[in-house]
């Protein structure tokens, strides 16, 4: 294959794998708008800022974003046209929009930076409809999301409610309720016909809610949104309560992965050390975190009793060899020494008795004293003694000393017995104490585990509604204004109901 034709196979395979990457990143579209530096009213603060946080959050969880920064009319035109040619063949559409907003005779607008308060009035084509909005995510046959924190306090309503015109008559704070709803979800920052904060931090109080909100894994958009509801009408102290529209056809995932809850209910209680881990690495603020720690202090209290058994198993099989060898010499040694000392006994007695003088031979009895044979003889017989006194003394030291080893062997071979059993008996209390301790600690772990799983369900049903952990020291003075809050969001069960009933009042 010439250099001329790979190249252009590569450039092929380059093409087509940017066409790939381009496809795959258009499933997921959205558009983002932040308008706050007005031209005719003062800034607001907020606005771009809601706008970044948001943006950050869809790219990381997969969406192909547009952004728009203080844009004028014909520059949010043209941004809603892009991104409706964007959404042809996705699978999820969402337009999240931070800024004025306002509704004139029952219509909805969005308010471009560059509107002119000319007078104290102006007309609905220096607006952006929100219609217009509605339309261009009809460009996606899939999921349908608008989120609107635009209900802010709306100085160019408080202006034309002022003007006696009459084509201010009509306007009023706050957006209508959109009733061209079906198969979308539509998420407002407050009720229609309310006002909405603008916050005092960085972030709205809506959008801090639900900037939070998006990074919980497996949480089904609509529960996202009912979560971020509770959360900032706790936070304002009810003086602002989200509201939601939901007509989606299928279940959505803002973020995809599985949630702390899914996880935990499918490690089950056979969990191992690596699953538990993992677990708690991937959800390390997870209220089934303690569960899952004390789960993993149980096993690993376990194996470490199991360690401790097999180690002390091998420790004494090794002793119970040592102490067997031991024995084993010391019984050969004690015999040998024994056998020794018969055998010395024996030729002691042996020794003893042909050391007397032996009879006087009749061949020589009529010799004189004097003759020479008895004295060859004498001299002869001299010498054997001298000899046999000399090996016998040899044979005695000889004995002694290997009597003197047997006893030294036998006394070492019991010294190390004596020592064997101390270490046995050490390494039996130590056994005793070290299983005793796991034992206990064991026991510890598993009451820590029944106790957070007796917990969970209470915890996992708060998680699932909207409790966060910054919120949570305020649930004990607040928990009928909480309630309150779900009920009017139909997310109320009967326990709930009872507290209504008997606790509320």
């Amino acid at each position: 294959m010439n250099l001329a034709v790979r190249c252009l196979l590569l450039g092929f395979a380059f093409t087509v794998g940017l066409f790939a990457e381009a496809y795959a990143a258009e499933q997921r579209v959205a558009l983002v708008i932040g308008n706050g530096s007005y031209r005719s009213v003062p800034e607001l603060r907020n606005s771009r800022n809601d706008a970044d946080d948001i943006s950050e959050q869809l790219k990381r969880l997969g969406f192909a974003v547009i952004d728009g920064r203080d844009l004028d009319r014909s520059a949010m035109q043209t941004a809603l046209s892009r991104f409706a040619q964007r959404l042809r063949g996705s699978e999820a559409g969402l337009v999240y929009y931070s800024g004025h907003g306002l509704q004139i005779n029952g219509q909805n607008f969005l308010v471009p930076v560059d509107l002119k308060m000319d007078g104290g009035a102006f007309t609905p084509f220096e607006l952006v409809k929100l219609d217009d909005v509605i339309e261009a995510l009809s460009y996606t046959d899939g999921v349908r999301l608008l989120v609107l924190d635009a209900c802010r306090d709306n100085p160019f309503a408080n202006v034309l409610a002022q003007s006696k015109g009459s084509r201010g008559a009509g306007m009023t704070r706050g957006l209508a309720k959109i009733e061209r709803s079906q198969g979308m979800l539509i998420a407002y920052s407050t009720q229609s016909n309310a006002v909405a904060a603008d916050g005092y931090g960085r972030n709205s109080p809506f959008t801090s809610a639900l900037v939070r909100e998006m990074q919980v894994p497996g949480l089904e958009v609509a529960t996202v949104f009912r979560r971020v509801a509770v959360n900032v009408n706790r936070e304002t102290d009810g003086a602002q309560t989200p509201e939601l529209s939901v007509s989606l056809l299928q279940d959505f995932y803002l973020n995809p992965q599985e949630s702390d809850v899914s996880a935990w209910q499918r490690l089950g209680p056979s969990a191992s050390v690596a699953d538990l881990k993992t677990f708690i690495a991937k959800f390390p603020t997870s209220v089934m975190v303690d569960a899952a720690r004390a789960r993993l202090e149980a096993i690993e209290n376990a194996n470490e009793r199991e360690r401790l058994v097999r180690e002390y198993a091998e420790k004494e099989r090794r002793l119970r060899q040592q102490l067997e060898t031991v024995e084993a010499g010391y019984r050969k040694a004690a015999s040998e020494l024994a056998e020794r000392r018969e055998r010395e006994e024996r030729d002691r007695l042996a020794t003893a008795k042909g050391s007397d003088p032996p009879a006087a031979s009749p061949a020589l009895a009529g010799t004189s004293a004097g003759s020479r044979p008895e004295i060859a003889v004498g001299t002869r017989d001299d010498k054997e003694r001298e000899q046999q006194t000399k090996e016998q003394a040899a044979k005695e030291q000889a004995a002694s000393a290997e009597r003197e080893r047997l006893a030294s062997q036998v006394a070492a071979f019991e010294a190390d017995k004596a020592r064997l059993a101390d270490e046995r008996q050490a390494l039996e209390r130590a056994m005793s104490e070290s299983l005793a301790k796991a034992q206990a600690e064991r026991e510890r772990a598993e009451k820590r585990v029944a106790a957070e799983t007796a917990r969970l369900p209470v915890f996992a049903l708060d998680q699932q509604r909207t409790i966060t952990p910054a919120a949570a020291p305020r649930r004990a003075a607040s928990t009928c204004q909480e309630i309150n809050a779900r009920a009017q969001l139909g997310d109320i069960s009967e326990s709930d109901r009872d507290i209504l009933k008997h606790g509320c009042r």
